[in-house]
């Protein structure tokens, strides 16, 4: 066994991603889809609860990531929050209650 040659390898001084497409179902960098008519369909609902009555809790996710408001109003284009900040509601990509 000690006759043997020894053999040459290469350092890896880099990251590898050969296979990371087809490994894994779903990528973390991967960007969210928005489909607008769904996020309408469920602040709609939200606001045409009878249990709620003048603050709503809400958890609304972004692209980029996810904030609890309480939610006093809706106009066409925004809603309103407890602070009287506007949340622009093409910026939304979920919401749910809190």
């Amino acid at each position: 066994m000690k006759d043997l040659p020894k053999v040459f390898a290469n350092p890896i001084d880099r990251s590898l991603h050969n296979n990371r497409s087809y490994s894994y179902g779903k990528l973390e960098d991967e960007k969210k889809t928005r489909d607008a008519s769904q996020v309408m369909d469920k602040i709609d609902k939200i606001f045409k609860s009878d249990t709620t009555l003048y603050s709503i809790d809400c958890i609304i996710t972004f692209e980029r990531n996810e904030e609890k408001y309480t939610i006093i109003g809706k106009t066409n284009n925004n809603l309103v929050t407890k602070n009287q900040k506007l949340i622009p509601i093409r910026e939304i990509y979920d919401i749910e209650l809190a």
